[in-house]
């Protein structure tokens, strides 16, 4: 009886021993929505505070470059790039952003040289667990 006892004190302290050593499951953080807008000079338009598929109001020059600031930009939830895409060309630039949110890029990269309707996707990058909204967006010229 007592060799029982012993072996039963052994295993229910083998049992605590191996069951505290499991390690205790990580939960992810919860997700975060960010909206976000975009303001600046695109090409020779001015857009203020745009935020959904949006057309140019005005012509894009393919010379010289666009400086926009993504409005809402914080590098707790964004990574410090950008892309944009032309959607025709099936080409695009991934673009750094500065700390305050700006990013400039070069036109004929963007936008090349092609006449008429040109639409730029707008894709911003997020860490883990943000959910941008909107994820992308188009801004079209029919110009």
């Amino acid at each position: 009886m007592q060799k029982l006892m012993i072996l039963l004190a052994t295993a229910s302290l083998f049992w605590s021993c191996t069951s505290s050593d499991e390690p205790s499951p990580v939960k992810p953080p919860e997700p975060v929505t960010i909206h976000w807008s975009l303001s600046g000079t695109f090409g020779n338009a001015q857009i203020d505070s745009v935020s959904e598929d949006t057309e140019l109001p005005g012509m894009v020059n393919r010379s010289g470059t666009s400086t926009v600031n993504l409005n809402g930009f914080d590098t707790t939830y964004f990574k410090n790039q950008i892309i944009l895409t032309h959607l025709q060309f099936s080409t695009s630039a991934t673009v750094d952003i500065d700390d305050d949110g700006s990013f400039t890029f070069d036109n004929m990269e963007v936008f090349g040289i092609r006449d008429g309707t040109n639409s730029i996707r707008i894709s911003p990058e997020a860490k883990e667990n943000v959910v941008l909204q909107p994820n992308s967006f188009i801004l079209y010229s029919n110009r």
